[in-house]
């Protein structure tokens, strides 16, 4: 299933819903009224099995609806409808350097065990947004990123049990602020270069599990203004699902948390050739991930009005 929050037209709330075949949303929330749904993407993976499976359905009950050739309650044009973040996570673990050319590209050695950042969740945006560029950097950077959102709370998992505590998988660009970024690194950390408003962009919904057996069979394709920057496999990962998950669970990880897989050669920090990649004013980034969806966000430099 492909989870996702919504606001349909004129509302001013969001709303919980599912794709349906017909590539139309179906309004979990308005389904509510009566019956045992959760009415958040959160509260579905904290419901755990049995949410998921009031949500699988009313998600049959409506294709069933379909295939009669009536039409469900409830349901919303995909285009009518602006989609949000599909949530906020409690945290989000972010994997550095995990795949071996994107390591090379930017210098230095991958590292030995999956390692990185948290990456602060109020840095969250939907696909469609705007991305803010601040006005203190000159090297703004994309990251298209598998993320992996977690099913339950859970603390030392064994690797074998790994997928177990899976929820499904989306997108997040890993933004960074890469002057900043590599200035704080001399010191020892990485703060202000990952963590600045628009820094994360999330989406476009939620794949469950289910429907994506070996996420590291995913092509990983970024594109700025249409040209293609990143194409990689998620198989040329260095450390794999399992291992994060397992290493990241010393932590306590939550149901709902991500964990944001890293990213491939072809960033701005990768370019060798004329002029730069980095992210201007007006630049127009697609991020993809198959079997996911694209997210697509717009750069601006101007300062959002108080």
């Amino acid at each position: 299933m492909k989870l996702l929050t919504f606001r349909p037209p004129r509302a001013r709330t969001d709303r919980f819903g599912v794709l349906l075949s017909n590539g139309k949303v179906l309004d979990l929330t308005g389904l509510k009224a009566g019956r045992s749904m959760p009415d958040t993407l959160l509260a579905c993976i904290q419901g755990g099995a049995a949410a998921l499976a009031q949500v699988s359905q009313a998600l049959a009950a409506a294709e069933h609806s379909l295939a009669a050739g009536k039409m469900p309650d409830h349901m919303f044009a995909l285009g009518d409808v602006t989609l949000r973040a599909p949530l906020i996570p409690g945290k989000i673990m972010a994997v550095g350097k995990n795949y071996s050319d994107h390591a090379a590209e930017v210098g230095g050695v991958a590292y030995t065990r999956p390692n990185g950042f948290i990456k602060n969740t109020d840095t969250i945006i939907a696909g469609g947004e705007t991305i803010r560029k601040p006005g203190w950097t000159e090297k703004l950077d994309y990251e298209n990123e598998l993320a992996v959102v977690i099913a339950d709370d859970c603390s030392e998992v064994p690797l074998e049990a790994a997928y177990d505590h899976v929820f499904g998988y989306t997108i997040m660009v890993d933004l960074s602020a890469r002057d900043v970024q590599y200035a704080e690194r001399k010191e020892g950390n990485i703060m202000i270069g990952k963590n600045f408003p628009t820094a994360a962009p999330l989406g476009p919904w939620v794949v469950t599990r289910d429907e994506i057996p070996d996420p590291h069979h995913l092509r990983i394709v970024t594109r700025v203004n249409g040209e293609v920057r990143q194409d990689a496999g998620t198989a040329t990962q260095i450390h794999k699902i399992p291992q994060q998950i397992a290493w990241y669970s010393h932590a306590g990880l939550q149901a709902g948390d991500i964990i944001s897989t890293g990213s491939p050669a072809g960033t701005a920090a990768g370019y060798k050739g004329e002029g730069t990649w980095y992210l201007q004013n007006g630049d127009q980034l697609e991020c993809e991930i198959e079997n996911i969806g694209t997210l697509r966000n717009t750069v601006s430099s101007r300062k959002r009005r108080s």
